[in-house]
């Protein structure tokens, strides 16, 4: 198994942790969706993983989407439970390499975004800043 796939197992092990045991009904989650850019263009692949900001007093369940073509869902039930979230996006080339059918990391590490969702079913695009160039020389 590759680091990158052991990485995406464990996160999505810690995400879906708090829902176990949630079936007496806990938190409402509400889905979201939208599109994902980076430098103004869709991503082919990737995912994006929404993370409570217990920081901010938010310590309801996390969620983990994957971007196709430039668009994400969160799946029915597994969304966000509103408030303050850490959004990590990790873009990818879309074209498989290696062992990764998403391809290539587009950025040296995920891009991180602080978001309040609202307690209802939402549409939230990001627009990744393309990264910067490094002069020829």
């Amino acid at each position: 198994m590759s680091v990158c796939h052991l990485v995406r197992a464990v996160l999505v092990a810690l995400v879906a942790a708090p829902a176990v045991g949630c079936a007496d009904g806990g938190a409402k989650r509400y889905s979201v969706s939208g599109a994902v850019t980076l430098g103004g263009r869709p991503v082919p692949a990737g995912e994006i993983v929404f993370e409570p900001d217990s920081a901010k007093g938010n310590n309801g369940p996390g969620s983990v989407v994957r971007i196709r073509n430039g668009r994400y869902q969160t799946e029915p039930g597994l969304g966000v439970v509103g408030g303050a979230y850490v959004v990590r996006i990790t873009p990818m080339s879309g074209t498989p390499f290696g062992d990764s059918l998403d391809g290539k990391p587009l950025l040296p590490a995920p891009r991180v975004e602080a978001v309040e969702f609202p307690a209802a079913d939402s549409t939230r695009d990001f627009d990744v800043p393309a990264p910067a160039q490094k002069p020829p020389g």
